[in-house]
């Protein structure tokens, strides 16, 4: 299965995890390479979430409840949440600005797109009541 076909699934399973009332959205960020990535935690004294299974750890770093839901969830290429609830402010290069053209969507959506484009990002995966499942490669969304 490639990487945004994993994302999307595994963004399917944390929905499930996550009760309606509880539901505030989720972006995750799939990477090869931590030091790259334009980000600062949001949660500095937050634990990870003992459960085992991946979209049980992000659901929990996402529920509206908890003081620490915000943000996005950094999960290496091996599939394992590296850091939670990060503020992701990826800004792109000239060059790439024209490529992303002018859009009316908001910062999470633009934050994950414009992130894709980041050396060593596998892929990056947005989940709202809105847009529902939307997984970025490349700067382009992932069917």
């Amino acid at each position: 299965m490639t990487p945004p076909k994993r994302l999307r699934s595994l963004l399917l399973r944390v929905r499930d995890s996550i009760p309606n009332e509880e539901f505030c959205g989720v972006g995750v960020v799939v990477t090869e390479n931590l030091e790259r990535l334009p980000i600062v935690s949001l949660c500095t004294d937050a634990d990870f979430p003992a459960q085992q299974d991946l979209a049980e750890q992000i659901a929990e770093c996402s529920l509206y409840s908890r003081p620490c839901h915000d943000g996005f969830q950094i999960v290496s290429g091996q599939w394992q949440l590296m850091q939670r609830n990060q503020y992701f402010a990826p800004f792109p290069a000239a060059e790439c600005r024209e490529f992303i053209g002018s859009v009316n969507v908001g910062s999470r959506y633009m934050a994950a797109r414009l992130g894709s484009l980041i050396e060593g990002v596998v892929c990056t995966g947005l989940l709202s009541e809105r847009g529902g499942i939307l997984v970025f490669e490349g700067g382009l969304p992932v069917d």
